[in-house]
């Protein structure tokens, strides 16, 4: 592409969009500013440049850097078109990052904020998922000679969770890694027709890196569910369900990334007829084995699944 038609393009791209493009050649001191932006970036029409980099613990001149190399003429040209985002009501756009002055100080405030944060996290979430994405996954999902679902740290509790889900739905869903086992054993033979899920919250491992680029070469489709962060990997898989993870403390919140699991589920259950007979019969099987109880009395089936 030559530089003409590139600044054409960039000219029509957001902040947001400027910052994947480019999220790869980023160093550590413009990448730290590049990770707050990618969650926040409304919030440079209400900081100054200095207070950014503070909040980015990062320099005044790696923001410059940062700036140019997106194609803005400085920090004042970015905040100008985003502050227009805004007036446009882009979603991305309208959450602010907290600062510690801002901390709720009792319960009421404690409660009401959290309420607010997870409203605000999960309607960026699910405005920011493309339908179409949504069924093609589907159909992948139901199509696939095998799925395997992957996740470290944070993320593998939430891959055990979605792997169950999905193993409902049709049979061989496997959750990777499994006890005792490296990757390698468990995956060295995905290839064509196999979909690999990989959930990516941040603070990620490396070999989740290596694990979807291995995946990609060997013809696997990969999907990706992760938080604004992972970029980079977005460019390496066919699906990206970003999830947007703040909260008013110092941990991060998945309620957004549950809602983007069974939002998948419920969308790949109501695509297959065979999913849904799968469902009624493992109900069956649960009646006949008196298998689930509550309270010491067995709860049959209430006919909603």
């Amino acid at each position: 592409m030559s530089k003409a038609s590139l600044d054409e393009q960039l000219a029509e791209e957001l902040l947001d969009a400027r910052v994947r493009r480019y999220y790869d050649e980023f160093p550590p001191s413009e990448k730290r500013l590049a990770d707050l932006l990618l969650n926040f970036p409304g919030d440079i029409t209400d900081y100054s440049a200095s207070e950014l980099c503070e909040l980015a613990n990062t320099s005044n001149a790696a923001a410059s850097r940062f700036f140019r190399r997106i194609g803005y003429k400085d920090y004042n040209d970015a905040r100008r078109q985003t502050r227009e985002a805004k007036k446009w009501g882009a979603p991305l756009y309208q959450s602010h990052a907290q600062s510690s002055s801002d901390t709720p100080k009792n319960s009421s405030q404690i409660i009401d904020g959290h309420i607010q944060r997870e409203l605000a996290n999960l309607q960026r979430t699910l405005e920011g998922i493309d339908p179409n994405s949504l069924r093609d996954f589907a159909k992948a999902f139901h199509s696939s000679k095998r799925v395997m679902v992957l996740g470290y740290r944070n993320s593998r509790f939430l891959a055990e969770y979605f792997q169950r889900q999905l193993s409902l739905l049709r049979g061989d869903v496997t959750l990777h890694p499994g006890p005792a086992q490296s990757v390698a054993e468990e995956l060295f033979d995905l290839g064509e027709g196999d979909l690999l899920i990989a959930i990516g919250m941040r603070r990620r491992t490396a070999i989740l890196e290596r694990t979807i680029d291995f995946a990609a070469q060997q013809g696997a489709t990969v999907a990706l569910i992760a938080d604004p962060t992972a970029a980079s990997l977005e460019k390496r898989v066919r699906w990206k369900f970003p999830c947007i993870l703040h909260s008013t403390s110092a941990f991060d919140s998945y309620s957004s990334a549950m809602s983007v699991m069974t939002l998948l589920v419920n969308t790949a259950l109501e695509l297959d007829d065979k999913a849904l007979d799968r469902l009624r019969r493992i109900e069956n099987v649960h009646e006949q084995l008196a298998e689930l109880h509550d309270n010491g009395v067995h709860v049959k089936h209430p006919g909603k699944l």
